[in-house]
């Protein structure tokens, strides 16, 4: 059973891109498959994720850490521009 977390940020960002729970799972997937866009190191990888009507390749960057191969802990996600902010005014 794979846990997926996401801190405070990451879900306001999430929410304001239009990103869904499906995505997350589906890029999950992805990574414990091998398939990732860059190893940060100290099991930290960027992973893109499709946002809504959009491609992985134009959609949003994640950062993503994982110790364990059962836990998954998106930290931050940025769009392919630079960051999508979470103020909210």
């Amino acid at each position: 059973m794979r846990r997926v977390f996401r801190t405070r940020t990451f879900t306001r960002w999430m929410r304001k891109a239009g990103l869904t729970d499906d995505a997350l799972c589906d890029a999950v997937s992805e990574m414990v498959q091998g398939l990732i866009d860059a190893d940060l190191g100290g099991h930290v990888v960027k992973k893109r994720v499709a946002l809504p009507g959009q491609g992985k390749r134009g959609g949003a960057r994640t950062i993503v850490a994982t110790k364990l191969a059962d836990r998954w802990f998106f930290l931050y996600g940025f769009g392919m521009n630079g960051p999508i902010s979470t103020r909210t005014n």
